[in-house]
């Protein structure tokens, strides 16, 4: 295998543990197990507006840094939110609550990450969430490069029913060589859901 080869390798995998990363925490902090993730790249644009709002947090180490976003409506979060916070429709919840839920998903999503890296012995740090209008997507900059970061993008939504959270990532890769032991790393499937593992804020 060719360095090239290599680096697109590592490149899907880190996709891949961040689809896997985002689906598994929205079913663990919904509740409902009939989330799907589905593939947007076809459909939408980096940079346009997914959502009225969106969620943002940055995963970022010395030979990578994520920067997940996760764009939303307030209602459809308070369609499966409600039940989570005891009450009986979703009416009864405030815009101030769907914010708290996405943004405590991306925290959720952040850790399992870091997790994920830890294994592989890469020390990755996390920022607390934070939550703003969709529109600002507009002034985020997803254009790709290959040298000296390699930089791109990815786009999917987690479905359930009628409702939709986008959820749209920067991904930069600062240094390959350490990242090369993902390539031989598979998530394990009776995987630990302890969310209360310490972690380090940036």
């Amino acid at each position: 295998m060719n360095n090239d080869e290599k680096v697109i390798l590592i490149q899907k995998k880190i996709v891949d543990f961040i689809r896997h990363a985002a689906l598994e925490r929205v079913r663990l902090h919904s509740r409902l197990d009939n989330f799907t993730l589905v593939d947007k790249n076809a459909d939408c644009q980096a940079g346009q507006i997914l959502g009225n709002w969106m969620s943002l947090i940055l995963v970022s180490g010395d030979s990578l840094r994520i920067t997940l976003k996760l764009h939303f409506c307030h209602t459809d979060i308070k369609q499966i939110a409600y039940p989570i916070y005891g009450k009986q429709s979703p009416e009864e919840l405030s815009d101030q609550q769907t914010l708290d839920f996405v943004k405590e998903l991306c925290n959720l999503t952040a850790g399992y990450l870091v997790q994920i890296f830890e294994d592989n012995n890469l020390h990755i740090g996390i920022s607390l969430p934070l939550c703003t209008r969709g529109f600002y997507e507009i002034f985020s900059d997803y254009k790709s490069s290959s040298y000296p970061i390699i930089k791109y993008n990815d786009i999917w939504s987690l479905e359930y029913e009628d409702i939709n959270i986008m959820g749209s990532v920067i991904i930069e890769i600062l240094d390959t060589p350490p990242l090369e032991p993902i390539l031989t790393y598979e998530i394990p499937e009776d995987e630990d859901d302890d969310d209360d593992e310490e972690m380090d804020f940036l």
